[in-house]
């Protein structure tokens, strides 16, 4: 039978008409629900309360395992993924969401703040981590995206330094996989004779080129996004970068995932001038100062375990105020309005020269069951 045949058109025309009808009921209800959290927008508002929930968010998404059972239709990540976009949608509609990230369009901080608020906020990209911070301190954005720390390259300093000397705190963390494509302006490899990118994509994906794409020059540049720009104006000139640059600068992607280490990923934190509220699921970020003499560290990290908070991370950081001495953050498990965490930090605060709670945030999905990499009842008491 063809498929365009008018008996074949007969077969088809009751399920059509009833799609066509849910479809329909469909829409009216999504806007119903876009109208209620309009007018929930109104109340945050007048209640001066954050538009963004993730706590209620979370809940809305977990009642979903109850409601999809097995074999109805859509799987039930597939409708976890579909409610995702709706409340995106519908968060955005309460009021624009203004997100400040480390630009171009196209980097993985830009990849991070789509996958966090959807296509529907107000991006807004910055030239430098400063001015990200800057954006969202002074109001010009809602929203911060900074990168912290990533499992290759280790932590990012600047982005700590900033987190000294700034009011906004830090309302998400996530996990974002680095995943590297090859794109062009055609797509057809034999076409390409150099391959630019940042030179730490470069560098992480030596194998993938040195196998594929031997003797191609590499060309490093600034950013992916410049190397973009490069590949729009010339066809022997291929981009490495995030995939979202081929939709942004309108190129094919010729091969993805070309990263030689695959569990590659940056953990983002999303900063705002509020608090996020507890989730049961919650770590606390802070950083000290300690006295500069023999024991100090011990001392200051002795009463966590004897508070027994698990300490989840600890970095240091020189001291721009303070030549040969050094800032301590730490990441605690718990809500900083939890009572175990409050004695923790006043026990902590007492020890240190400064103490200052940068805010507590959901830990995600794969870093819940981490331990603590440096017990703090194990430290030397030189330290």
């Amino acid at each position: 039978m063809n498929k365009n045949s008018p008996a074949a058109s007969d077969v088809l025309s009751p399920l059509r008409s009833e799609i066509d009808k849910i479809d329909s009921d469909l829409i009216k209800l999504i806007q119903k629900r876009a109208k209620a959290a309009i007018e929930l927008g109104k109340l945050k508002k007048k209640h001066s309360l954050p538009i963004m929930d993730l706590a209620r968010e979370k809940q809305v998404i977990g009642q979903l395992t109850e409601a999809v059972k097995p074999g109805d239709g859509l799987t039930l990540d597939a409708m976890s993924a579909l409610f995702t976009e709706i409340i995106k949608a519908c968060r955005a509609a309460q009021a624009p969401t203004k997100v400040a990230f480390l630009g171009p369009a196209g980097t993985f901080s830009h990849a991070a703040a789509l996958e966090q608020f959807g296509k529907l906020a107000l991006f807004i990209p910055c030239d430098d981590l400063p001015h990200v911070f800057e954006a969202a301190g002074k109001g010009e954005a809602d929203f911060a995206v900074v990168p912290f720390e990533n499992t290759t390259e280790g932590i990012v300093g600047q982005t700590l330094d900033l987190m000294t000397n700034t009011d906004l705190r830090v309302q998400v963390m996530m996990n974002l996989k680095v995943n590297l494509s090859l794109m062009s302006r055609h797509g057809d490899l034999s076409r390409i004779k150099t391959i630019s990118s940042h030179p730490q994509a470069l560098a992480q994906c030596r194998g993938w080129l040195a196998l594929n794409l031997p003797g191609v020059e590499l060309l490093p540049t600034v950013s992916s996004a410049v190397g973009a720009n490069l590949a729009v104006n010339d066809d022997a000139v291929a981009v490495i970068g995030h995939p979202q640059l081929a939709t942004v600068y309108n190129l094919l992607v010729m091969s993805d995932d070309l990263q030689d280490l695959q569990h590659n990923q940056t953990c983002f934190f999303i900063m705002s001038r509020d608090d996020s509220p507890p989730t049961g699921k919650d770590r606390t970020l802070a950083w000290f100062a300690a006295p500069h003499n023999s024991g100090s560290l011990y001392k200051c990290l002795q009463p966590l375990a004897s508070s027994g908070v698990n300490l989840t991370r600890l970095h240091s950081r020189p001291n721009s105020e303070s030549p040969w001495e050094y800032l301590f953050f730490l990441e605690l498990e718990g809500h900083f309005t939890e009572e175990k965490v409050i004695a923790a930090l006043k026990a902590l605060g007492e020890q240190t020269d400064r103490l200052r709670v940068l805010g507590s945030y959901e830990a995600p999905a794969g870093e819940r069951d981490l331990k603590a990499p440096i017990a703090p009842a194990s430290l030397s008491p030189n330290l």
